[in-house]
């Protein structure tokens, strides 16, 4: 097999902000059930709920920068942009409708569960760095 059709059959790397999203989802699969078993049932919705509130922007994030990736560099930082604050947004949005609309019984539990999010997406961030 010449140099050229090995590079024809690789795979694309997965861009690095999918690997945080990705990441923060292993995190909610395994800690949603085990929160709820060993929590009381509210204080449980009120992590999952935190955890909704970090994962949900960082997933839009990570959708809209994989879009911009595939252009130019200036137009892909511009887009990057743009995506940041839309994830700001939607996760002031998202904290919003969690205070407003599911009323939970342990605020700072939704504070913990979005904290522990953010601290998965910041080793990322830390390990990416480390590797440049």
């Amino acid at each position: 097999m010449t140099n050229g059709e090995r590079a024809a059959h690789k795979t694309p790397p997965t861009p690095h902000f999918l690997r945080a999203t990705l990441g923060q989802l292993m995190v909610v699969a395994v800690g949603a059930p085990a929160a709820w078993l060993l929590l009381s049932a509210s204080s449980a919705i009120s992590l999952i709920c935190g955890a909704a509130c970090a994962l949900l922007p960082q997933a839009y994030f990570a959708l809209r920068m994989a879009r911009a990736s595939r252009l130019g560099a200036q137009r892909a930082a511009r887009l990057g942009l743009a995506a940041e604050g839309g994830k700001f947004l939607l996760s002031a949005v998202l904290f919003a409708l969690v205070f407003a609309v599911v009323k939970p019984s342990q605020p700072g539990l939704v504070f913990l569960g979005y904290g522990i999010l953010w601290l998965v997406q910041l080793a990322d961030s830390v390990r990416l760095l480390r590797k440049a």
